[in-house]
């Protein structure tokens, strides 16, 4: 028999409006050996909600199509987006990424594969596009998070071959989940137990349809968990609609959507709601790359999309608590062969009495960064903001109120610019506060530690050249902000200070000092050290595109299907 004579294609299984399964196919010559295959839904569904992280949610103007973020989607699109942000000020992004005026989207384009548009069919709509609406697929970043959206809903809805009558894992579960069962193959960083073939049997008795949940990231992570709890209450309700019992789902989050996460489950009697969460590389105490961003910019081609320096960053960070709440807590602490220490530090050179050359290093907000740093706004130099780059719009406002003549409504009234910032690091402290060692208790997690993928696990701010004085009294003379600074000691004694690069193990965004910080309270915990501890490297966008990462959580899922007692009840008796 020819490969033709046995194979098979999915066809899409729908519900009627009584929930009832329905299946459509066109009927072939008999020359086409083709068999379709249509599955029979479980009446036990446990959704599962995919959360992004930051800027994986697409934003448009509120109540209008305008685009506020639109990721690009390919390579077109992306030089396009470039040459639009390239001649941007930081007053139009400020205008543009504005808290209040933004909402989400949910018309982007969704790239489910052919196998997920069939098992996509039980969503209401009459088209793939509809369908995958429904689902939020056309909320995300379509090609940083189409691939594990996709991954989910195939693995989850075949996790045995229906072409041996289910007496066979697909080989994806074989070769992605049961043959890496090892726990330094996974990073596993807890006593590790694997899992059994009776538990797969037990997760395949369940629907587990794939939903993304995107959030406008610009808002508090806060306010963004009581909208996850919404879409739970919304989403499981659909289900019961249709008949099925449905009354949990299980959470799994990428980056920045792991603070939502967490949030969500703070809120009064979600938890139960909530079967399990699996984090990614979740910046759990928040990341100094937030700082450097705020102070001095982003990184390579992403600065013209976010900001090429401390002007363009601070415009629209200081006036958003969300990325404020990426800014590390007070229990983060930089990991040094000398033990933890604060993450934010300057440092010279001097030459001692015996003629050598010795590092004096001073460590800068170290005993209250909220205080000392974030709202700092005195003369010294290392605080987090400067009041005049907080509000271009509002300057550009008067400037061009004053060449026209006009007064401006309310200009005597109106609020410092660092009281306003104050009012969204008050509101990034609240949610750091909220969730501080707080996690779901059915929670398990992965995060980079590889030294191929370097993140700022702390800041430092180093002279240039030889020099003397006391760091926390010097006066800020020049800022280049892009990193580079003058201080004056005194009127003869001035010298230049860099930002270091990044010099910690991570993904290259979030150090291992932020990823690890859940281990003390979670089930699980896996930790990648790329390829020196044979693990595969991967940076922070694209862990979901690792296999290492989608094994985790694969694995991860099935351990809190295979734990909850309440599924155990609700599964069918054989």
């Amino acid at each position: 028999m020819s490969d033709t004579d046995t194979a098979t294609r999915l066809v899409g299984t729908g519900w009627d409006e009584h929930g009832n399964d329905t299946a459509q196919s066109v009927l072939t010559g008999t020359n086409l050996k083709v068999r379709a295959l249509c599955l029979t839904t479980p009446d036990l569904v446990v959704p599962i909600l995919f959360m992004p992280g930051i800027m994986g949610t697409r934003l448009k103007v509120k109540n209008r199509d305008a685009s506020a973020w639109f990721p690009p989607e390919s390579t077109w699109e992306g030089l396009v987006t470039v040459l639009k942000h390239l001649n941007k000020s930081a007053a139009d992004r400020q205008k543009l990424l504005d808290p209040n005026n933004t909402e989400v989207d949910d018309d982007g384009p969704a790239h489910p594969d052919e196998s997920s548009k069939a098992l996509l069919a039980i969503a209401p709509g009459t088209t793939d596009a509809e369908r995958a609406k429904w689902r939020g697929w056309g909320q995300l970043y379509g090609k940083s998070y189409g691939g594990i959206l996709s991954l989910l809903e195939k693995c989850l809805a075949l996790i045995f071959d229906p072409d041996t009558q289910g007496k066979q894992l697909t080989a994806t579960w074989k070769t992605l989940v049961m043959d890496q069962q090892d726990p330094a193959k996974l990073g596993a960083q807890k006593p590790f137990t694997p899992l059994q073939e009776e538990h797969l049997r037990d997760a395949a008795d369940v629907l587990y349809p794939v939903h993304a949940v995107g959030y406008n990231w610009l808002r508090s992570n806060k306010e963004s968990g009581e909208h996850l709890a919404q879409e739970i209450e919304r989403i499981t309700g659909h289900y019961r609609s249709k008949g099925k019992i449905c009354d949990k789902v299980i959470i799994v989050t990428h980056s920045m959507g792991g603070l939502v996460g967490r949030a969500c489950a703070q809120i009064p009697g979600v938890a139960d709601r909530i079967l399990g969460i699996v984090h990614g590389v979740m910046p759990a105490i928040g990341a100094p790359a937030t700082y450097k961003r705020i102070r001095a910019g982003f990184e390579g081609v992403e600065q013209v999309l976010l900001g090429r320096n401390g002007a363009e960053c601070t415009a629209v960070m200081a006036n958003a608590p969300g990325p404020l709440e990426l800014l590390p807590t007070a229990q983060y602490k930089t990991q040094t062969d000398k033990g933890p220490r604060h993450w934010l530090r300057a440092s010279y050179a001097m030459v001692n009495m015996q003629g050598l050359s010795e590092e004096v290093d001073t460590l800068l907000g170290d005993e209250d960064p909220y205080g000392e740093i974030y709202l700092n706004n005195t003369e010294s130099w290392w605080r987090l903001v400067k009041e005049d780059l907080i509000d271009p719009v509002g300057r550009r406002e008067k400037e061009e109120a004053k060449r026209e003549g006009r007064k401006i409504v309310g200009e005597n009234s109106r609020e410092s610019d660092f009281k306003k910032f104050l009012v969204n690091m008050d509101d990034a402290r609240k949610l750091q506060d909220f969730i501080s060692d707080k996690y779901h208790p059915n929670t398990y997690a992965y995060y980079g530690a590889d030294a191929k993928q370097l993140a700022w696990n702390e800041v430092h701010w180093k002279a240039t050249k030889a020099s003397a004085g006391d760091l926390k009294r010097a006066l800020l003379m020049a800022d280049d902000l892009n990193g580079s600074i003058k201080l004056s000691f005194d009127e003869k004694n001035q010298h230049g200070f860099e930002i270091q690069k990044a010099q910690g193990p991570g993904d290259g965004t979030v150090p291992a000092e932020s990823g690890s910080a859940p281990t003390p309270y979670v089930v699980q915990i896996f930790r990648h050290e790329g390829k020196r501890k044979g693990h595969e490297s991967y940076d922070h966008q694209g862990s979901y595109g690792a296999k290492l990462a989608q094994s985790v959580t694969l694995y991860s899922i099935v351990k809190i299907v295979s734990s909850s007692s309440w599924l155990k009840q609700k599964l069918p008796k054989t």
